[in-house]
């Protein structure tokens, strides 16, 4: 992986300003990832320390990631023993991938106590371990009993370094023979915390040794670059960069965020994904029974005339459970089942008691079907918007399945109430609110716009509210903007002259019998225009 040990002793340089810092709050995100927030230097610093198989690192991050609402056990311990810790020093092991932050703090007995928070940067193999002064194992992320390098990762267990028998590049290397290195696979070879990303490199030259020592000590310029099988790959140095920053944590910061918020989408709507689907079936599989009963109900005339025809002949005979009759509304004979516990009249009763039923049926049967139909449409609308859903979407979804009782409250244990994120486009000094989920549609719609201001959605199809928040003097540019935005968080986003209604939002109403996300509207315009994603790039976006 890119993420050697030659670059981590580079990126400990940076996170050397959290030194005497303090940590103030423990986090956990998706796939084993932690947020500590370090306040150090009267700056708050967060540090990221991943250890997912394919994306584990350690930096600084910027970005906006969502807390677990429910935390893991190994966080709630970390919180209890190192929240309001100071970090002491950092420094690595060797030139290993393992970082290890030293803590200094006081307990519950008010004792000034010394720890030592261990980051394994390796892959599948990653852990955060915490220990005492001693290297005593107080707890880990992942427990090991005879795992990797054959140590054991358990509670008080003493923690052993993984063995190796190569050098340490930044040691005394005054008799390595560097002549003996023929390949990139030699350097992985003979020094730790090297990867092909850096072999390769002191192989761009035949002076291998200089390449080796420039890049270890002068060479700094963090890239993304593409590698010999033309992907993307980043490193602390590249010879034909594609894209540089100015430090590393903004390397790993850009290259990960999109990954990572992928990861954690996934994670979180995995569950609602498969409910969304369970549900659509559920009510599709009822419409069919529903259709078979409303086939036979509308059958129920046919058990009036039996009913008719018995009463027209009541010392007919019963032969073999059935009885033949003269039906003069077709002026032909037929054949009625008889139950011969009763008698004809009884018979006729009971026909004129099931013809009764199923007409009444006949309504029921109809309102039932509207439901699931409703209920069906419902469910592909969440499904469409779950396509398109961020995070905070994808929860506001499961607060809008609790509010409705689709979900019961434990299914996440995400409570607090917060105001929906919808997202705030600006063009020319004018804002446009656009819904991503129904409950963001709902608040925008009926809640935060002004009667007289415009409200957009595409036609006859599944897609986000949009509001022009501006009453008077609206420009066509305006208009087309707020258009492009209602075409583009639409099911027809990839298409092209898409049909987009807008109307003063005064003329939408609330459909009477169904969520709040469904809405009837009048006195519309349509506008044919298509879903710009260029175009939208170039807007302003207000958080």
């Amino acid at each position: 992986m890119s993420f050697d040990g030659i670059f981590l002793s580079k990126l400990k340089k940076e996170l050397d300003v959290l030194k005497t810092g303090r940590i103030s709050k423990i986090n956990d995100i998706a796939d084993n990832n932690f947020i500590f927030t370090v306040r150090a230097n009267s700056h708050n610093y967060k540090l990221f320390l991943g250890f997912n198989a394919q994306t584990s690192r350690i930096h600084l991050t910027n970005k906006e990631y969502i807390n677990n609402p429910n935390p893991k056990n190994f966080t709630l311990f970390l919180r209890k023993n190192i929240e309001g810790y100071f970090i002491n020093d950092i420094y690595q092991h060797e030139t290993d991938r393992i970082l290890i932050f030293e803590l200094v703090g006081y307990n519950e007995m008010k004792d000034r106590t010394n720890k030592l928070l261990i980051c394994e940067i390796m892959g599948k193999f990653s852990n955060l371990i915490l220990t005492d002064n001693d290297y005593l194992i107080l707890d880990s992320l992942h427990h090991d009993g005879v795992g990797e390098f054959t140590r054991i990762i358990m509670p008080n267990v003493k923690y052993s370094f993984p063995q190796t028998n190569k050098l340490n590049p930044y040691g005394d290397l005054s008799n390595f023979d560097f002549a003996k290195l023929n390949t990139p696979k030699d350097i992985l070879t003979n020094f730790l915390g090297t990867s092909y990303s850096f072999a390769n490199l002191c192989f761009k030259s035949d002076d291998v040794k200089k390449n080796f020592y420039n890049l270890l000590n002068e060479f700094y310029l963090p890239s993304i670059y593409k590698d010999n099988n033309d992907k993307l790959d980043f490193y602390f140095y590249s010879l034909e960069p594609i894209k540089t920053y100015s430090d590393l944590s903004s390397l790993l910061d850009d290259n990960f965020y999109s990954i990572e918020k992928e990861n954690q989408i996934k994670k979180e709507s995995s569950d609602l994904a498969k409910f969304i689907k369970r549900q659509v079936t559920k009510y599709e599989q009822k419409l069919e029974k529903l259709a078979e009963e409303k086939r036979q109900a509308l059958d129920c005339d046919n058990y009036k005339i039996f009913g008719e025809l018995l009463l027209q002949a009541p010392n007919l005979k019963l032969k073999d459970k059935k009885i033949s009759v003269f039906n003069y509304y077709e002026n032909k004979e037929i054949i009625i089942n008889l139950d011969e516990k009763y008698t004809i009249l009884e018979n006729s009763q009971r026909y004129y008691k099931k013809y009764h039923k199923l007409k009444k049926s006949l309504s029921y049967i109809e309102e039932q079907t509207n439901i699931c139909l409703n209920e069906i449409k419902y469910f592909n609308l969440l499904n469409d918007q779950l396509k398109r859903a961020n995070l905070n979407d994808v929860l506001e979804m499961i607060d809008e399945l609790k509010k409705y009782k689709y979900l019961p409250d434990n299914f996440t244990k995400n409570t607090k109430k917060k105001k929906p994120k919808y997202l705030t486009y600006e063009i020319n000094g004018t804002l446009i609110y656009v819904g991503k989920n129904n409950i963001q549609n709902e608040y925008i719609t009926h809640k935060l716009a002004k009667p007289n201001e415009l409200w957009f959605h595409v036609k006859d199809g599944s897609g986000s509210h949009v509001v022009l928040a501006k009453e008077t003097d609206i420009t066509e540019a305006e208009i087309r903007c707020a258009a492009i935005l209602a075409a583009y968080y639409s099911y027809a986003s990839l298409s092209s002259s898409v049909a987009v209604d807008y109307t003063k939002v005064k003329f939408i109403k609330k459909i009477p019998g169904q969520k709040g996300c469904f809405v009837s509207y009048s006195r519309q315009n349509t506008i044919y225009i298509d879903p710009d994603k260029k175009y939208i790039e170039t807007l302003k976006v207000l958080k």
